[in-house]
């Protein structure tokens, strides 16, 4: 298994439970408590990115966060659903010069949907319009902000029907996990309490105890051929001294995130694949998707004292309470599709009096997958003599449009809050970002995508992509929860077919020794 993340961590415990000797090899380090999110970046590799203006700069984002558990050590937890739409936006985009159509359907993800959130432990609650129905989640919602009830006032005010952000964080004690305490940051540090469900605490802790062996601090340099249609390892790099080793396994599975995978794939020539492991077909690498969103803030001025908050870094406690799909499709939005928008709990420091509040918004757009949109190699090379990766990305014209108009949208929430004064904020998508998607397209045709449903890569029999990279489309809600299911499906697919063990479908138990 390569990389821990959301996507690495499930389909290893899922191994792992049911007999399996299973390796993670992870790049970063493991985190603790009172190690920050900045101190990880500080550690992570850039990327080559295209600006606005033209201008080539190595300072992208080529991952969600590099260290074990990956971005669901800092990520504030929010487990949205993907929408039907989301399956099958071929019927309102119409085809692109990438199949849009996702090759799984609802209802074949929905049960892994149901077995990640009983897994994760979502607090969750309400009526979501844009879903046919209801999750049954396993918690009530996590108390809501103040500013988050702020909102749902204003949404409500305007005839739209807000509900509460689904999270993967325990309102409740859940399955040895504390209940969320609402007084530390969620997104700047890992959660000391393990009420947040990240991979660590939920998967990653529990098969270790049970034999998974992880190594920290090893990147995946390439994988190896063993013959024409099978894999048999993989080539690492030990980051702290730049020795090299190599690991041998039966079934080799990709979960770096839709960055990494493909560059892996595309280091991983050989005489019968000299562009690259299921490149035949000049795929990997294309319909790169970052999700595109903008913030839209509000000032407003109180009758009712706030709790006195100096110097408020990522807020503390949930970062998001609140959240809006009523224009998630729309006919007056670009292409009848809007997006979501979600309370976002500023990251900044703020010095507010008691009658005052920022109130802060975030708005979702996926965007479309296009062919030019791509991971590639640059020419020059890291300290481990490795190229460096390219992503080569500009948002369609027509999904620019559509953030626009969900910010105005947004903006008329904020008004009705009662806010005085509104401004937007870049979330400089564009340079990569926590949300990523494309790059290993699952479809049925080689010549359009990398792997098939099950994330085999086309013509190599043991070798697997689970991650983000995998998904045609990306969706306009946050994707972990779907990048989960999916992997886990996958897992469970493996099983079946290669070792003939149907799966355990039980949930992780999760001490807090």
């Amino acid at each position: 298994m390569i990389g821990s993340g959301a996507s690495g961590a499930i389909t290893a415990w899922a191994l792992q439970r049911a007999g399996l000797d299973v390796v993670v090899v992870e790049q970063g380090p493991f985190v603790d408590p009172w190690v920050s999110y900045d101190d990880v970046e500080t550690i992570a590799e850039t990327a080559w990115i295209r600006q606005d203006s033209g201008v080539w700069e190595k300072s992208g984002n080529p991952w969600s966060t590099c260290n074990v558990g990956g971005g669901t050590v800092f990520f504030g937890g929010a487990a949205f659903r993907y929408r039907p739409v989301d399956f099958d936006v071929e019927a309102r985009l119409g085809r692109s010069d990438l199949p849009l159509r996702w090759p799984w359907t609802v209802e074949e993800i929905d049960p892994y949907y149901a077995l990640v959130e009983s897994a994760l432990g979502i607090a969750g609650g309400g009526h979501d319009p844009s879903l046919p129905s209801d999750p049954a989640y396993p918690m009530p919602p996590v108390e809501t902000t103040a500013e988050g009830a702020v909102i749902t006032a204003a949404a409500r005010s305007l005839g739209l029907n807000p509900f509460p952000t689904p999270l993967a964080i325990a309102s409740e004690p859940y399955q040895g996990r504390l209940a969320c305490a609402g007084k530390r940051p969620c997104i700047s540090n890992r959660c000391d309490r393990g009420a947040k469900g990240d991979a660590v605490t939920v998967f990653l802790d529990p098969a270790r105890k049970a034999g998974l062996r992880l190594f920290a601090g090893l990147k995946a340099v390439r994988l190896l051929r063993r013959d024409a249609t099978s894999v048999d390892g993989v080539e690492c790099v030990r980051v702290d001294n730049g020795n090299r080793h190599v690991i041998r396994a039966r079934h080799v599975i990709v979960a770096g995130n839709a960055i990494q995978s493909a560059a892996l794939l595309l280091r991983s020539t050989d005489d019968l694949s000299p562009q690259g492991l299921g490149n035949d077909h000049d795929m990997v690498g294309r319909g790169l998707c970052f999700k595109m969103s903008g913030y839209v803030q509000g000032y407003r001025r109180t009758d009712v004292p706030m709790t006195l908050r100096e110097d408020r870094v990522a807020g503390p406690g949930p970062f998001s309470t609140a959240a809006i799909t009523d224009y998630y499709t729309a006919d007056d939005a670009p292409g009848g599709l809007g997006g979501l928008i979600i309370e976002s709990q500023p990251e900044e420091s703020l010095r507010l009096r008691p009658d005052e509040q920022i109130i802060r918004l975030e708005c979702l757009v996926p965007d479309q997958p296009r062919a030019d949109n791509r991971v590639t190699l640059g020419r020059g090379v890291d300290r481990f003599g490795l190229p460096d990766v390219v992503m080569d990305y500009s948002p369609h014209p027509r999904d620019r449009a559509r953030l626009e108009y969900l910010q105005r949208r947004a903006e008329e929430i904020l008004r009705a809050a009662g806010c005085e004064l509104t401004w937007r904020e870049s979330s400089y998508f564009w340079m990569g970002s926590t949300h990523l998607h494309g790059t290993c397209r699952a479809g049925t045709n080689p010549r359009t995508s990398v792997t098939d449903p099950d994330g085999r890569v086309h013509g190599l029999t043991n070798l697997m992509v689970v991650d983000g990279g995998v998904m045609p489309y990306p969706g306009g809600v946050n994707p972990t929860l779907t990048i989960q299911s999916l992997a886990l499906r996958m897992a469970h697919q493996l099983l079946r077919r290669e070792f003939g063990i149907e799966p355990d479908l039980s949930s992780p138990s999760v001490g807090t020794e």
